[in-house]
């Protein structure tokens, strides 16, 4: 692998979603048979006869399974068109692709579903916008399908737990890539290395990458820029800076902080962040909030405008997802990324959240080719784990730009929080931690966390009780 890596290929198209309310076919017949060049039987399923079937899958992105233009003639392009060809001869179907902008996915569903209408065998939709439809009982049980294996290395297993509304698993992911949508925190290699800070990669390797050094190296970092005396201002340089929601739910999850959780004896839902660990927690992050000169966060400050600050120099730490703007691939000065920190020395692994734009997959309640859908799920999460290999490299290639960097994925990606609280955001009163989190912390509109919680917390535990259970 070269050192440094400085071109964007533009294969990333698939990574971005594309809204639109438009309703198009993507059929088989629309580019040229390619031969598969796997030897033997595909893995999955066994090849079966499903009578012409139309398999409907609801998607913003319709080059999300075969080729987009740019794909075509390429290592992944070829692996999706050949995937999803031998599933349509295998079990002779017709695969449909619905396309549904994000922000219209509720709507779409549920006309069709209050209808009786199946609308499409298989949904695919950002984590926030899966909450409404969760909410609204639009979305069936996969647990329920009886040639769908939820218990086998093809699903996301943490996505199962947060997912069962009264017993019934309503998410899941896997047959795509899901790893761009995980934090970890990028750094100018540049600045850090002119501070002659420790060797981050080791410190990650030793287990000793803890927010306690993040947070001695953004003080370090921090400078007076402008020669005003004091550091306040976006042409200062600072120890860290991201979209404060974004970052609050991931750094309290790196930390071991949960806003909603399961109580091991009861079984019930809880707000961890309620008991005196998780106002620990946010004591120490508004501690850390308070530094001069280590957390900017500017009110209105747009993600544009913190981009800037990164590729100019003005700040050390820029935590983000591992889809990366492709400004800041793109910049000169030299990037490295690492796992988020441990909240301390004691924490077994590095824990990375998952982003509220991470796509889940469900099916509808009025869904009734259930065994049929399994079948095909299963089928295309087995033949697109080649798709996958070769995204992974590709993303590699065009966001990391050393082998130490590359290594750094071994300690980001094997522990993905994925969060009930982030799920169900829109219901209220599972949103009530992380605003209050944000008050604190981010704002500074609060000064007492612990008293904030106790005030809510009786009422939010009854009300996510009865949403997740039904009592």
């Amino acid at each position: 692998m070269n050192t440094m890596k400085w071109f964007i290929l533009p294969v990333l198209a698939v990574f971005i979603l594309v809204g639109s309310a438009a309703c198009s076919n993507r059929r088989a017949n629309e580019s040229p048979r390619q031969t598969r060049s796997v030897q033997g039987r595909w893995p999955g399923p066994e090849p079966r006869d499903l009578g012409g079937m139309v398999f409907k899958i609801a998607d913003a992105n319709d080059d999300r399974f075969f080729p987009s233009a740019a794909e075509i003639g390429t290592p992944v392009g070829d692996a999706k068109q050949a995937a999803m060809e031998s599933i349509m001869n295998d079990f002779n179907i017709t695969f449909e692709i619905i396309r549904v902008a994000q922000n219209d996915i509720y709507d779409r569903v549920s006309t069709a579903v209050w209808a009786g209408d199946t609308f499409a065998h298989m949904i695919i939709s950002t984590t926030w916008a899966f909450g409404p439809m969760i909410a609204a009982g639009l979305l069936g049980d996969l647990s329920a399908i009886p040639t769908l294996n939820l218990d086998s290395d093809l699903w996301v297993q943490p996505l199962h737990r947060i997912s069962a509304v009264r017993g019934e698993v309503l998410a899941t992911a896997g047959i795509f890539d899901h790893w761009v949508r995980v934090w970890a925190v990028f750094f100018n290699k540049r600045i850090y290395n002119e501070l002659n800070l420790p060797d981050p990669y080791e410190l990650v390797r030793r287990g000793e990458w803890t927010w306690d050094r993040l947070q001695e190296f953004a003080i370090i970092g921090a400078q007076d820029l402008n020669g005003d005396g004091v550091i306040d201002g976006i042409n200062d340089r600072w120890g860290l800076t991201a979209n404060p929601d974004d970052l609050l739910r991931t750094w309290y999850a790196s930390v071991g902080g949960r806003f909603v959780d399961f109580d091991p004896v009861t079984g019930r839902l809880y707000s961890p962040a309620a008991t005196p660990d998780g106002i620990a927690i946010a004591d120490w992050m508004y501690n850390f909030s308070i530094l001069p000169g280590v957390y900017f966060r500017q009110t209105g400050m747009t993600a544009a405008a913190q981009i800037d600050m990164f590729i100019n120099g003005n700040i050390l730490f820029y935590p983000q997802e591992l889809l990366l703007p492709p400004r800041i691939r793109a910049m000169e000065d030299d990037i490295g990324v690492l796992p988020f920190p441990k909240r301390n020395l004691d924490q077994p692994t590095y824990l990375s959240g998952v982003s509220h734009n991470a796509l889940l997959i469900g099916t509808t309640r009025t869904n009734n080719q259930l065994e049929e859908t399994g079948i095909i799920m299963e089928a295309m999460a087995a033949r697109f784990a080649h798709v996958r290999e070769l995204q992974m490299a590709e993303l590699e290639d065009i966001i990391l730009r050393s082998d130490e960097d590359v290594e750094m994925l071994d300690y980001i990606l094997p522990y993905p929080v994925y969060n009930i609280a982030l799920l169900l955001g829109r219901i209220r009163a599972f949103n009530i931690p992380l605003a209050e989190l944000s008050l604190y912390v981010t704002h500074n509109a609060i000064t007492d966390f612990a008293s904030a919680m106790e005030a809510n917390r009786n009422a939010m535990e009854i009300e996510i009780n009865e949403f997740f259970f039904g009592n």
